[in-house]
């Protein structure tokens, strides 16, 4: 258990906010200059707006502000630009200041989060929130009235993203037919049944994220990243995490590369004794690249014939806006929690997540929840998205350590399973891909530059963390760029490979054929007689709550 005396200063987020607080009261004397500068040029926008300039553009793609009012209305006009003004100019300010990287950073979050809450379209001038008061006779806010109490009765964190009741799992999401036919106490194993009725020999094993379920990769017919490998001809299987409890809190690193391990040797079992291709996805894909590590320390790596990473950061230098909010003291809270209680609650992960971008998962929903009386839109990615589990404590320790050293830049450094762990030794070929507007795995950090041996292909996709997982073939809008790693820096790299329309579905699958062996029959069984069918997918684990 980690030591929790190790910080001496304040032991919660708001601690490390003083910190940078302090620190840039500190820059006063020296930059005295440049503050008075910059709070020149905010008082003459802040000028501009009383006096109707319309001197700032919304975002293009900022759904707050699309009602004509917003624009035509001069007081409604005059707050949004007095707001976007702020928010500019607190960006400018910041970015130029010197002062320490860290500070700038937790700053500039914090900014962001504090711009987001006092958005006019929060505040009651909104022209939406008048319209509907209007349209309602008041009924409107009565219904608002009603929604928050049932919230706070439930002890809901944050307005919710879907209804609960808008789609079940097994029947709206997560139906593509399967078998669990193997079940541990850490996972279950699925094996969906084949779409084509010849498949090939080396099978195709997916690891999702603990911290969420593994339905994202399953999430509708269209959207279904199993589907589609079905479709393409390969035998898939899925892992199907648990949702911990108190008393499985030593589970980390080696214990959920161990699962995978088993996992492994279970479909090979299950397909004939084949080498697996393995696909592993965000916290999932780091799994997957410890495994590989292990196996080939311990001369195993031939049981793996390719591997692929969706969104998966391989550089654990990450900088999004949950990093900048962990400071020392916020992770010396969270540590504290977490042997507390034995996990991390699925609460607090969501509310992690939603606060990275508020301005999108936060104070729409509530505006829409509270103040216009209207239930949220059936969306079947924000039902997935809400859907979290815990994380055993052991788990976030190991995740944490590994974003704070960055350890695959350092071959050896990082002991898993008894085994240092070397990605710049394996030889198995491999495909990365990356999102361009990726807010939890910046499209930076899931390129492998140097650090990953044997062949590597890299992809980026058009569109976020999310949204490129569920991104169907068909996809209208979708574009892609991909070729082998030739540069070191990501920069290089998209200069040399130019954009190619459509889902890197079709592609990543076309890279996966030469892997996958030969064409036979598919088995009109799932299952074995030493791995017999135990329940239908999606099994029993991804409905525990």
């Amino acid at each position: 258990m980690p030591d929790r005396s190790a910080h001496n200063g304040p032991t919660d987020a708001a601690g490390d906010l003083a910190d940078s607080l302090q620190a840039l009261l500190r820059t006063l004397p020296d930059q005295g200059s440049y503050h008075l500068r910059h709070l020149a040029a905010l008082a003459c926008s802040l000028k501009g707006a009383a006096l109707g300039a319309r001197e700032f553009a919304v975002a293009p793609r900022d759904r707050r502000f699309e009602h004509p009012d917003w624009q035509a209305h001069p007081l409604m006009r005059r707050a949004l630009q007095a707001w976007l003004a702020c928010g500019l100019h607190y960006q400018q300010w910041l970015g130029e200041l010197a002062i320490a990287e860290s500070d700038r950073a937790r700053l500039l979050q914090w900014g962001e989060m504090l711009h987001a809450t006092f958005a006019p379209s929060n505040l009651p001038i909104n022209p939406d929130f008048l319209d509907r008061v209007r349209q309602t006779r008041g009924a409107s806010l009565c219904q608002g009235t009603r929604n928050l109490t049932t919230d706070l009765v439930l002890d809901r964190p944050l307005a919710p993203l879907c209804a609960d009741t808008a789609f079940l799992v097994g029947r709206d999401l997560a139906a593509t037919p399967g078998q669990v036919v193997l079940r541990e106490p850490l996972y279950e194993l699925i094996q969906y049944r084949p779409t084509t009725p010849q498949v090939h020999a080396r099978p195709l094993l997916m690891v999702p994220p603990p911290l969420n379920r593994f339905y994202l990769l399953d999430l509708t017919e269209p959207t279904s990243l199993v589907r589609h490998a079905l479709d393409a001809g390969f035998q898939v299987f899925m892992v199907s995490w648990r949702n911990p409890q108190a008393e499985h809190q030593e589970w980390g690193f080696n214990r959920y590369v161990g699962a995978c391990d088993q996992a492994l040797d279970s479909v090979s079992q299950l397909t004939g004794g084949a080498s697996v291709n393995l696909l592993g996805v965000c916290a999932g894909g780091v799994l997957a690249l410890l495994l590989q590590g292990v196996l080939q320390r311990r001369g195993q790596a031939g049981r793996i014939c390719s591997a692929s990473y969706l969104v998966t950061p391989i550089d654990g230098r990450l900088d999004t806006g949950l990093v900048r909010l962990l400071g020392p003291a916020a992770r010396q809270q969270l540590r504290s929690k977490l042997w507390r209680h034995g996990y991390l609650p699925a609460a607090d992960l969501a509310r992690a997540f939603s606060w990275q971008r508020p301005a999108e998962f936060v104070w729409p929903q509530a505006l829409d929840r509270y103040a216009l009386g209207r239930d949220p839109q059936p969306r079947n990615v924000l039902a997935w998205s809400q859907d979290c589990t815990r994380l055993p404590a052991r788990l976030v320790e190991d995740l944490l350590d590994f974003f704070e050293r960055d350890p695959f830049a350092r071959p050896g450094s990082l002991i898993v399973q008894g085994q240092p762990i070397d990605l710049s030794a394996i030889t198995t070929p491999s495909w990365h891909l990356g999102a361009r507007h990726d807010h939890i795995v910046p499209c930076a950090n899931s390129f492998p530059a140097r650090r990953m041996g044997g062949e590597v292909t890299f992809v980026q996709s058009h569109s976020g963390h999310i949204q490129s997982l569920v991104n169907p073939a068909d996809h209208p809008d979708a574009w892609f760029r991909a070729g082998p790693l030739t540069h070191d820096r990501l920069s290089d790299w998209l200069d040399h490979h130019p954009v190619s329309p459509g889902s890197w579905r079709t592609g990543w699958s076309a890279w996966l054929k030469p892997h996958a062996g030969a064409l036979s029959a598919a088995p009109s069984e799932l299952g074995s007689a030493s791995y017999p069918p135990l329940e239908a997918a999606p099994g029993r684990y991804v409905l525990q709550s």
